[in-house]
């Protein structure tokens, strides 16, 4: 089964959005710890729920990736997980509000591309490839 445009842009932005997170959250880790500070400042007085939130974020981040792998190799659960990361993203968004970031153009944007995001996962041209795979692997071997 070949990869169309729409996948392969699909996994090369969901790769770059999880690396993204993941460099990030691993920054803010380290900035929390004390073990490294910017400008002589870190992070270590910041809130516990903000905290949380940096890990749930480094969390989504690394199930990011994962799913992107599986995204790429066309594995069924690659594309179901594709949503749930874009879900959670979302939900992470709305975390973020609750525990008082402001809300912001940066906020609407992340939203609104992950929703387009769910909206090309469920494209025909990329939901069919994966219903063939599963289609593949339910039919009995020859």
């Amino acid at each position: 089964m070949s990869r169309s445009l729409t996948i392969i842009l699909i996994t090369l932005i969901q790769g770059f959005i999880s690396l993204l997170g993941l460099v990030s959250g691993v920054l803010l880790v380290l900035l929390i710890t004390g073990a490294v500070q910017v400008f002589s400042q870190d992070l270590q007085n910041l809130s516990l729920s903000l905290k949380g939130l940096v890990a749930v974020g480094l969390a989504i981040s690394l199930f990011g990736l994962a799913v992107t792998y599986g995204f790429w190799q066309l594995k069924p659960w690659g594309w179901t997980g594709s949503i749930i990361f874009q879900i959670m993203c979302v939900a992470n968004n709305g975390l973020g509000l609750l525990a008082g970031q402001e809300i912001s153009p940066r906020v609407y944007f992340s939203i609104a591309f992950c929703l387009t995001l769910i909206a090309a996962l469920f494209l025909p041209s990329v939901r069919d490839v994966f219903e063939a795979a599963v289609a593949e692997s339910d039919s009995p071997a020859a």
